[in-house]
């Protein structure tokens, strides 16, 4: 595989020896390359700027301007970066509050090398990624009293599957062979029958109903 073949990814986190840790698992792919490291969210941000990554992995407990923050910027200032938090915390709040700064993905630092790479991989193919051990506890929390899935057309809840995967409408349009307006059409009535306002929202009720590991 050639260098213009491979994944660009960004490494981030406080900590010497897990950057040098995560920085070794990641290199010893073909299809990925490690272009940068960083320890806090300043130099990460120029460091992304200068080596244009196509996702960045980013601890979530940063000095200064935390992981959560750090993302929330990368998504304004960059786009099409891909973003992966990566984290000791093991609270289901966490998934929430990372999908909503605009994470793609979200693994646990204790997981196995292959579940990071997994991840980084599932992310990168346009997916959003939840640690098996989170999305266990997300299951395991009593469902908000919201309308039932049932209340949704079957092409509705094809739509959204694919959405809280991380697909775009245009994606979305493509697999389903609908325009891109209808599946808009679909996103908005769905989401209204289900009171979800946000992506995170509407991927933790995707993960409830067990759509995410289909």
């Amino acid at each position: 595989m050639t260098q213009s073949q491979q994944k660009r990814v960004f490494l981030v986190d406080d900590h010497p020896v897990v950057l040098a840790g995560v920085k070794s698992m990641v290199e010893a792919q073909r299809d990925l390359k490690v272009v940068g490291l960083a320890g806090e969210a300043e130099s990460a941000m120029r460091g992304i700027e200068e080596t244009d990554p196509h996702i960045a992995v980013v601890d979530v407990s940063l000095p200064g301007t935390n992981g959560v923050m750090l993302i929330e910027r990368l998504r304004q200032r960059f786009p099409e970066l891909a973003a992966l938090a990566l984290t000791v915390h093991e609270e289901s709040a966490y998934v929430h509050q990372l999908l909503q700064a605009g994470a793609r993905g979200f693994i646990l630092k204790r997981s196995a090398a292959e579940e990071l790479i997994h991840a980084i991989r599932s992310v990168l193919a346009g997916g959003i990624y939840i640690d098996p051990v989170m999305a266990a506890k997300i299951l395991s929390t009593p469902k908000t009293p919201i309308a039932s899935a049932e209340s949704l057309s079957d092409r509705e809840v094809s739509v959204i599957k694919l959405v809280a995967k991380g697909y775009s409408n245009k994606e979305v349009s493509a697999q389903l062979s609908l325009s891109v307006k209808t599946i808009e059409t679909y996103r908005a009535r769905a989401a209204e029958k289900l009171g979800l306002r946000t992506r995170a929202a509407l991927v933790r009720y995707a993960t409830l109903e067990g759509w995410m590991v289909e």
